[in-house]
């Protein structure tokens, strides 16, 4: 795998609407107090997302905005969280989404900040 040069990294955390049982609830949430204790000095950010339906979307039509209620798409996956942290490369992104992500039902997409709009 290539790695990346070192930065800030987003770890975008998606799941079902299909909760998971106590068990693997468990397990995920252990995961997330590992990366937050070990990852601690690198954390720029983390937060767990409210559920899917109440989210509002808002969009450009026909040169005014227009809001919407429920997310911006009908999809399997929803985003429920994410962190933005330092890493010293693509592997170790990688390797700490590894860390939230033990349990069947979870995706986790890495992917690199860039703090400039340009």
């Amino acid at each position: 795998m290539t790695t990346h040069d070192e930065g800030t990294y987003a770890l975008l955390i998606y799941r079902t609407d299909q909760g998971l049982d106590a068990e693997d609830e468990a397990r995920a949430l252990a995961g997330h107090r590992e990366l937050q204790a070990t990852a601690r000095a690198d954390l720029h950010a983390v937060a767990k997302l409210d559920r899917a339906h109440t989210a509002h979307t808002v969009r450009v039509r026909r040169a005014a905005h227009a809001v919407t209620d429920g997310p911006h798409a009908e999809v399997k996956e929803w985003l429920v969280g994410f962190y933005l942290l330092d890493c010293t490369g693509l592997d170790q992104a990688i390797e700490r989404a590894q860390t939230i992500c033990p349990v069947a039902g979870h995706a986790v997409e890495v992917r690199r900040v860039d703090w400039r709009w340009k």
